[in-house]
């Protein structure tokens, strides 16, 4: 995992892993979002170009 890097050196408390799993699943909605979007965009132009 690459947030580890930062704690190179010492241990990770509890509260650290837990912000940095949040972090993780946040980004992974994120990710879902955009494709999601991105999609709805793609529909929405092709509907356009459909309706000329």
């Amino acid at each position: 995992m690459k947030w580890l890097k930062k704690f190179q050196g010492r241990r990770v408390t509890q509260r650290e892993k837990a912000a940095a799993a949040r972090t993780a699943a946040a980004e992974a909605r994120l990710k879902e979002t955009e494709a999601k979007i991105h999609e709805l965009a793609d529909q929405a132009r092709k509907d356009l170009k459909a309706g000329r």
